[in-house]
This record gives C-alpha cells, sequence and structure tokens, in this order.
C-alpha cells in the first residue's frame, strides 16, 4: 500500500496527493462526493478542506471523522488518467490484440480503432473499458473472441452419414 506524505486541496474537491515514494496524483473527489451519500457532507468546501492525511499516510480525513484510504485514492487517480492513441496502442499490444480482435472486441470497425490509436485523447468510456479489461482479465476473456487466422475449413459430411 502506497502511503500518503502530503496533500494540497486544488479546485473544488481535488486533490494533489504527493505520496512517500516521491510520486504525485491528482484525484477528483467530486464523483465520490456527489454519489455517495456517505460523503455528501463534503459538500461544504470549508469542510472538504480541511483534508489532511491520517493513520500514518494510509488514508485523508476531515474533520468530521469521514475518511478515505490510500489505496482507494490511487484507484481513483489510475482511473481519472488519461488514455491517449499511444496508451491504447500499448494497452492492444499487452493484450496481445490484433487490430481486428480490437475492433471485434469494442463493436467498432478497424478504422474506428485505427483513428483511435492517433487520438490525443480517447472517449472515456474505451478509457474505462481497457482499464477494467486489463485490471481484470475474466471481464476481458468474456468479451474476447480470438481470430482464427487462414480459410475456415469447409463442413462436408463424412462418408459414414452419405
Amino acid at each position: 500500500m502506497r502511503r500518503i506524505e502530503n496533500l494540497k486541496l486544488g479546485e473544488p474537491f481535488k486533490l494533489t496527493v504527493y505520496w512517500r515514494d516521491g510520486g504525485i496524483a491528482s484525484v477528483d473527489m467530486a464523483g465520490v462526493i456527489g454519489g455517495f451519500d456517505l460523503f455528501a457532507p463534503l459538500k461544504d468546501l470549508a469542510l472538504f478542506a480541511t483534508a489532511k492525511a491520517v493513520n500514518h499516510g494510509g488514508g485523508i480525513g476531515w474533520d468530521n471523522g469521514l475518511d478515505f484510504s490510500a489505496d482507494s485514492l490511487q484507484h481513483l487517480a489510475d482511473e481519472q488518467t488519461k488514455m491517449s492513441g499511444n496508451d491504447f496502442t500499448a494497452w492492444q499490444r499487452d493484450m496481445g490484440l490484433s487490430i481486428a480482435e480490437t475492433a471485434d472486441l469494442f463493436g467498432v470497425g478497424v478504422t474506428t480503432i485505427k483513428a483511435y490509436r492517433k487520438l490525443e485523447l480517447l472517449p472515456p468510456a474505451i478509457q474505462i473499458a481497457c482499464r477494467a479489461m486489463r485490471r481484470d482479465r475474466e471481464t476481458f476473456f468474456a468479451h474476447y473472441r480470438p481470430r482464427i487466422t487462414g480459410r475456415p475449413k469447409k463442413n462436408r459430411p463424412s462418408a459414414a452419414a452419405e
């Protein structure tokens, strides 16, 4: 588990997390605050501004007693990292997918996949899907259908069936 060294507050509900290992992460907590009733009190910006590292860097806490783990902050930061076409190409290579297999996986044409590979920023749904399939191989395997190379063999009835 990564440990938090320090926090810096940014725009509403945004944090910059300084990790003890020297890493830095940007985290937007708006989704957590807006989508999880327990964290609704943090809509008060004055309360949100009381965020500080707690539990020896194992998370962050607020003056009202709410806390959020360092692992969860890392997960949010990872999910919020933008993916470019180059990142998509690397994901494709890491997953062992051809362009045609990738097109099949996403239900789009090969030309769409080729276009994605050139984008500065992928559509959010594609980013989410790529990260989910990388993190959970069962999700990937549930949707992946390998392409078979070569021409398909003709199905001929056997001599015994004639």
